[in-house]
């Protein structure tokens, strides 16, 4: 098995991207979030949001991997509403990280990146050993590379040898 596990969960698919880059940069497994029932259009924005303040947890397909059995896992979300997406939050108090190391990236549109960054590690009840965090505009134009390249850096400096 492999010593690293990146989990994340994308909506209109900037997370997604990064996710990419990363999982192939570090060489991990990685495991696409996926909810029972997909949001779309403007009431699947408006679900997303009131998830987000409410604190309420969709229910999420089944995946096959134990974050618990990984030396480091990768967390991303997008920024909802200046908070971790609630398919991320559903994902970590049902699945705990047990000894694993954290490391966390997000994906934002306007503001909120360090608080929700803030907000993983309180849900994943560790410090990450490295943060990412970045705008749908950078992802855009394709300028992430080298703070992907030192995200992943930090990360395997995490990882047992």
């Amino acid at each position: 098995m492999n010593k690293c596990l990146l989990v994340f969960y994308s909506h209109t698919g900037y997370t997604r991207r990064v996710a990419e880059q990363v999982a192939k940069r570090a060489q991990c497994d990685i495991c696409d979030i996926q909810e029972r029932h997909p949001r779309s259009g403007f009431s699947g924005y408006l679900r997303s949001a009131l998830e987000a303040l409410t604190g309420r947890e969709p229910a999420l397909q089944e995946h096959g991997h134990d974050p618990s059995r990984y030396a480091v896992v990768i967390v991303g979300t997008p920024v909802w509403v200046g908070r971790v997406a609630s398919p991320v939050r559903a994902f970590l108090s049902g699945h705990p990280l047990g000894e694993a190391r954290m490391a966390a990236f997000c994906t934002y549109g306007g503001n909120g990146a360090e608080k929700a960054l803030d907000m993983l590690a309180q849900l994943a009840g560790k410090s990450p050993v490295s943060r990412l965090a970045l705008t749908d505009s950078e992802i855009d134009s394709g300028g992430t590379e080298r703070k992907v390249e030192a995200f992943v850096d930090t990360i395997r400096a995490a990882l047992p040898t």
